[in-house]
Order: C-alpha cells, then sequence, then structure tokens
C-alpha cells in the first residue's frame, strides 16, 4: 500500500514534464514524429494518473493528506535547509483540480481540429508550449508551498506568453497585434511575488516549506491577523489576470482577428481553474478579514456584469471564441462571488461546480474551432446537438449548488447592500445560461457545410456521457465514482425551498427566462435556401441600435476633434514620464545597492522597491 501511494504521487508531478521533454525532442528534429501526439500522449498518461489516484485517494483523503518530497533545490543564503522544494501535496482541492485540469485539455485535443491552417513551424511550436502550460499548471495545483507555487507560476505565465507569441506571429505587418498578455502575467507574478514576501516577514516561526498546506494555512490565520489584510489582497489580485476578471478580460479584444483554438484553451482550461485553484486554496486567509471578502464580492460582481454584458452584446457567429471567453469569466465571477459570500464550509461544495462547467465549457471551444474552420458536416450535426444538449442539462443541474451558500448568506445577512448583492447573483448566472443556450441554438440552427474532414462523434459522445455521469455523481452517491464534496447535493437542497422559499423560485424563474430568451433571440434557417431570418424580437433590437447609432454620431461628431487632441496629449505625457522614469531607474537602483552595502537599507526596503519597479514596467507594457 505504501508503495502505490508513493508511486501514484511521484508519477503525478514527473509524468507531464517527461512527455514534455519529448515534446520538445519531436519539435527540434532530435525524434521523429508530429509534435501533437507527444502532446496528446502526454496529457492522456496525465489524465490516466490523475483518475487512478481520484480513485484510490478518494476513501483516505477524510483523515489525512498525503505528501511527497521529489526534489531539494535552491538554498537561500543563512539559510541550512533548502527552501525551494519540489513536490506533491494530495488533498480534496488539489486533486479536484489536477482531475479537472487533465480532463478538459484532454477533451479539448481529443475534438479539436488536427490541423488549424496556419503555417507548420508554427503549429510545431504550439503544441510544445501548450504542454509546458499544461505542466506547470499540474504543477501549480499539487505544490506543498508557497516557493513552489511561485515557481511553476511564472512558468506558466513564460508558456502563456510564448504560445500567444507563436500562434499570433502570422499577423501582416499593417496589422499590428497589442500583446497585453505580457503585462497581466508579469502584474500577477508581482502580486504573487509581493505575498509570497508578506508570508515570509509576517510569519518567519512557521517552515515556510510546507506553508501551503491545509493545516499550515490554518496555523497561519492564528497567528498573525494584522497581516492578513495585505496578504488577501495581494493574493486576489494575483489571481485577477488568471481569471479574467476585469479589466484582464479585456485580453481577448486586443487583437481584431479570432483567437486560435490553442491560445483560447490555454485562457479557459489552463489559466481559469490555475486562479481559482488559487482562491480556494488560500480561501481562509482571504475570508479571515470582512474588509478583504467585501472587497472580493464586489470586485467579482462588478466583472460579472461587465463580462456578461460583453458576451451578451457579441454573440455572432463570427465573434464565438470571443464569446465564450467572456462566458468563462462571467462563469468565474459568478464561483468568486459565491466564494466571497460562503463558509469555509462551502469550499469543498463548490468542487464539483467548477469540474463539470470547465468540463463543459472545453468541449465548446472545440466545437467553436470546428466551426470556424467549417469542419462540422451535415452527418454529424444531429449528434452533435444531441450531445449539447445533454452538456446544456448538465451545466444548468450543475448550477444549483451555488443555491445552498447563497440562501445561507441571505439568512445571516444584516446589511442591505449585501442582500442586494446577492440577489444580483441571479441575473448574472441568467445570463451565462443565456449564453450558453444561445450557443447550443445558434449551432444546431446553423446552415448545413459540406465537409470532407472527418468528426470524431464516438469521442464526443463518451466525452458527454463521462460529463453527465459526474453531474448524476453530483446529486446522488454512486459506487465506484470518487466524490470530494460533503454530502450529494439533493440532500443539501432538500430544505433549500422551506429555507427561502422566494430566493429559490426566483432562481428557477431567472434559468428559465433566460432559456426562453436564448430561443428567441437565435438565428432561424429558411431550410434549402440556408438563409437566416432574425426573429422580430431581434429586427426591435437592430432597429434601436441602428437610431442609437446616428443620434450618437449626430451628437458626438461636434466633439471629435477635441477628443483626438486630449487624446494625442495624453499620449506626449504619458512618453515623456516613461522616458524619464527609465532614465532615473537604473540611478535609484544604484543608490539603493550602495545604501545596503554601508547597512542603511534593510532587505525588506529592497524587495518592496523591486515589486515597485516590476508594477511601473507592467503599466508601461499595459499602455504600449
Amino acid at each position: 500500500m505504501d508503495k502505490t501511494i508513493t508511486v501514484l504521487l511521484q508519477l503525478s508531478l514527473i509524468t507531464p514534464f517527461v512527455m514534455l521533454l519529448i515534446a520538445a525532442l519531436v519539435t527540434c528534429g532530435v525524434l521523429r514524429g508530429k509534435p501533437r501526439w507527444p502532446t496528446v500522449a502526454g496529457i492522456a498518461l496525465t489524465s490516466l494518473v490523475a483518475v487512478s489516484c481520484l480513485c484510490f485517494f478518494s476513501s483516505r483523503l477524510e483523515q489525512q493528506t498525503y505528501s511527497l518530497t521529489l526534489v531539494n533545490w535552491l538554498a537561500l543564503a543563512g539559510e541550512s535547509s533548502p527552501q525551494l522544494q519540489i513536490g506533491v501535496l494530495f488533498d480534496p482541492v488539489s486533486l479536484a483540480f489536477y482531475g479537472l485540469i487533465s480532463l478538459a485539455s484532454l477533451f479539448f485535443l481529443l475534438l479539436s481540429p488536427k490541423s488549424e491552417n496556419r503555417p507548420d513551424s508554427e503549429c510545431r511550436y504550439s503544441w510544445p508550449l501548450y504542454l509546458s502550460g499544461f505542466s506547470a499548471a499540474i504543477g501549480i495545483v499539487l505544490s506543498t508551498g508557497f516557493l513552489e507555487l511561485l515557481f511553476f507560476w511564472m512558468i506558466l505565465s513564460i508558456s502563456l506568453n510564448l504560445l500567444h507569441e507563436v500562434n499570433f506571429q502570422s499577423e501582416s505587418a499593417a496589422e499590428p497585434v497589442s500583446r497585453h498578455w505580457w503585462g497581466w502575467n508579469a502584474f500577477s507574478d508581482a502580486m504573487l511575488l509581493l505575498a509570497v514576501f508578506l508570508i515570509h516577514t509576517n510569519f518567519s516561526s512557521l517552515d515556510f516549506v510546507k506553508t501551503l498546506q491545509p493545516a499550515a494555512i490554518q496555523t497561519v490565520l492564528a497567528q498573525n491577523r494584522v497581516a492578513l489584510p495585505g496578504i488577501g489582497v495581494t493574493l486576489f489580485l494575483a489571481a485577477v489576470p488568471r481569471l479574467g476578471l476585469f479589466p484582464a478580460s479585456a485580453l481577448v479584444i486586443c487583437n481584431s482577428r479570432p483567437w486560435p483554438g490553442r491560445s483560447l484553451a490555454a485562457l479557459n482550461l489552463l489559466a481559469m481553474p490555475v486562479g481559482l485553484f488559487l482562491l480556494i486554496r488560500c480561501a481562509p486567509l482571504l475570508l479571515a478579514i470582512e474588509a478583504t471578502r467585501t472587497l472580493i464580492i464586489q470586485l467579482a460582481i462588478i466583472s460579472t456584469v461587465l463580462t456578461g454584458f460583453s458576451a451578451f452584446s457579441l454573440m455572432r457567429r463570427s465573434d464565438w471564441a470571443r464569446c465564450l471567453s467572456w462566458l468563462a469569466a462571467t462563469l468565474t465571477g459568478i464561483i468568486v462571488a459565491t466564494l466571497g459570500f460562503s463558509d469555509l464550509e462551502f469550499l469543498t461544495d463548490l468542487l464539483p461546480l467548477i469540474v463539470v462547467q470547465f468540463c463543459v465549457i472545453s468541449v465548446l471551444i472545440s466545437l467553436v474551432c470546428r466551426q470556424n474552420q467549417q469542419s462540422i458536416s451535415e452527418e454529424n450535426l444531429p449528434a452533435i446537438r444531441v450531445c449539447l444538449l445533454l452538456l446544456l442539462a448538465a451545466a444548468l443541474t450543475d448550477l444549483g449548488i451555488i443555491l445552498n451558500p447563497l440562501i445561507t448568506a441571505s439568512a445571516v445577512v444584516t446589511e442591505v447592500r449585501n442582500e442586494v448583492l446577492i440577489w444580483m447573483m441571479l441575473p448574472l448566472v441568467g445570463v451565462y445560461i443565456f449564453g450558453l443556450g444561445r450557443f447550443y441554438f445558434a449551432l444546431s440552427r446553423q446552415t448545413t457545410i459540406k465537409s470532407s474532414e472527418q468528426f470524431p462523434t464516438i469521442l464526443l459522445w463518451g466525452i458527454t456521457g463521462l460529463i453527465c455521469l459526474l453531474t448524476i455523481a453530483m446529486l446522488f452517491p454512486l459506487p465506484l465514482v470518487p466524490r470530494f464534496w460533503q454530502t450529494p447535493l439533493m440532500d443539501s437542497a432538500s430544505d433549500l425551498f422551506e429555507r427561502d422559499w422566494l430566493f429559490f423560485s426566483f432562481y428557477f424563474l431567472s434559468v428559465l427566462v433566460a432559456i426562453i430568451l436564448a430561443w428567441m433571440t437565435a438565428p432561424k434557417t429558411t431550410g434549402k435556401s440556408g438563409e437566416r431570418t432574425s426573429s422580430s424580437l431581434l429586427q426591435l433590437g437592430e432597429t434601436h441600435y441602428h437610431a442609437s447609432s446616428i443620434l450618437n454620431k449626430a451628437c458626438i461628431q461636434p466633439l471629435n476633434f477635441l477628443v483626438k487632441c486630449v487624446t494625442f496629449l495624453d499620449d506626449w505625457v504619458t512618453t515623456i514620464l516613461s522616458r524619464s522614469m527609465l532614465e532615473k531607474l537604473p540611478g535609484f537602483w544604484g543608490k539603493l545597492l550602495s545604501q545596503m552595502q554601508n547597512g542603511q537599507t534593510a532587505f525588506p526596503t529592497l524587495v518592496l522597491i523591486f515589486t515597485m519597479s516590476i508594477l511601473i514596467f507592467v503599466l508601461m507594457v499595459l499602455q504600449i
């Protein structure tokens, strides 16, 4: 038994990195083969190990957690023991995200088209870069300490940056690429670095290597509550770019062309689960202070409103890539807001919600990639419609998990503002369901396409059945199916109607209204001709839009010259300030280092100024 546990702990982190090495050798031409197959094989083997760990440890994690150190590395100055240890930690949270990232990436790769009509060299390098980001995401969710988390966090940032660069390399010179992802990833890395520094400074009596373990986080919570507000805010800001919350949600509109499939999958299937993992893992530090909890709730709801409105406004056939990204950002905003309203005992109840929803999103992303390439033929449409309907039903059922924490929070809330925020969750859930329903109706009513590429119908049926099985296991306990939530949904939701019948009723009313509106506003086909006729509600909206645009042009036209002058002045001032900071920053660093040698400046000041320098660089990159 001990040998089996040790082997599973070792394989969980070693497998993706070994397959990454093989994929790199294939890409460089040392080994023969196409770069796609080492990537698919690596993610498939990792998924197999993840499912084995889920089944093996599901009955053992209620009593204890399992941890194993694989590598001792990088001893810090003045420390006798190594501080950066690469290890594996198994508990319900880490195992759930381990299975989610593995299965979601596997679903996407199996269903996505093999070729993306791009040059071979660019496709060749994007495969190992996606596998590198996948390996870094696995390392993050299995981390045993904050230093290991920071190490893999930066590897994920580098992988995402290079993946986007490779995928957007074919842009023409006349169409510049706005590389906002560099700035947002640097901002996330800087915030996590600052959080690690604050934790290490304020909790020096703890074993810093094991601070990320659940028992150690509870110890941190009990020792020093004064430092928790700053730590909680920096951890939340580090997760914002990963989650796609506002303003980082604007990343998907920085380029006019649709996002490539692997970049879209990296943003939604790697970065977003990693951000949710950071918040759920550090939830005791985030939710201990009421001010931090309020900040998280308000920012999450504001972001959900903006991303939901963006997805609602751009639901057209050519913009489904951006629409799905905003729907995923809306989902993360709903989950983060629910996390802010919840108590610590509801954390594991959110795990099945995250797993099922992101598995559904992975299938939708692959279908969007095929739809953009027009590789869905007429013969495959009936099976795709049935599978999409089953996935939509699974997503609707799974969203009922948020009722228990929201009703519990509504019963104990005392302020009117918090009560209003809780009730705002209902239309936000409706917007997310509207987006999923609109995608189903738009795809099921699309014009028929003659495509010679074979669609993996059997794989789609199998993946849909697996997601539905997970949803059923969430409702009822099933044998041989691992679960990491405390009680099935049917047991916990048995008394929800009696506790708050009004909130319960309005939730299902919002779901029903969202589905009806998605059906009414979906484009319709006219049989053999393939011409679409819009519904009367959509025609009324288009008429209102054109009237508003004419009125806006008539009112704003005289002010265009003034706006251009103000924009020119703003660019000129920003350029002058950026040049001044770049010229003076090395001098500041030289003075600081000389003062450190004379003992006039302490090490915390150096780290603080270093972090501020990174933030200045991030702001400059975002301005560019």
